[in-house]
């Protein structure tokens, strides 16, 4: 028995929204770096922006990433505003969102098992997306913080999963 799934809904009705779907006429394989857009899904359906974390090529992935400065804001008697002087950056946020297809309907417990080994190393993984390397200097690496599996109602061979990655930078101390 063949099993239609639309991936639209089922991350609409598991995350809350719908990605858009986008025309494009022309697109580069890999951004200005080298780095590829497209990655293969287990089942060989070709999609964009894969995301390879530990090695492991991540299922329908949908990466969105976040940064933010520290700034250190002074107010001057007599003086409207404030003075600002930028500290430094924060480490990048990465919020990863993907679902699991299974194309024989069972469960994915393979699957899932890889993801809770890549959480489970507690150590700094290499990421590997076209948008983390435009976005990161050298030495693409982050942490997982927190990785859930959130509810893929009615459905037996899709399951959904949500983690949350601190980028892990490298950074050079210099003696005075």
């Amino acid at each position: 028995m063949a099993l239609n799934i639309d991936i639209a809904s089922t991350f609409a009705s598991t995350f809350g929204y719908t990605p858009e779907t986008l025309t494009i006429l022309k697109q580069p394989d890999v951004n200005k770096r080298g780095t590829s857009y497209y990655g293969n899904e287990a089942y060989s359906k070709s999609y964009f922006m894969s995301v390879t974390l530990g090695g492991l090529d991540l299922y329908n992935p949908v990466i969105s990433i976040s940064n933010k400065k520290t700034i250190v804001q002074t107010t001057l008697v007599n003086r409207s505003g404030t003075v600002k002087e930028m500290i430094s950056k924060e480490d990048y946020k990465i919020n990863i969102k993907g679902i699991i297809i299974r194309q024989d309907n069972a469960y994915p417990d393979d699957e899932i098992s890889d993801l809770m080994e890549l959480y489970n190393r507690n150590e700094a993984l290499t990421i590997n997306c076209a948008l983390t390397s435009l976005l990161f200097d050298e030495g693409e690496k982050v942490i997982i913080t927190d990785l859930s599996f959130p509810p893929s109602p009615g459905t037996q061979n899709v399951q959904a999963y949500d983690m949350n990655l601190i980028s892990d930078l490298k950074f050079i101390l210099n003696k005075a």
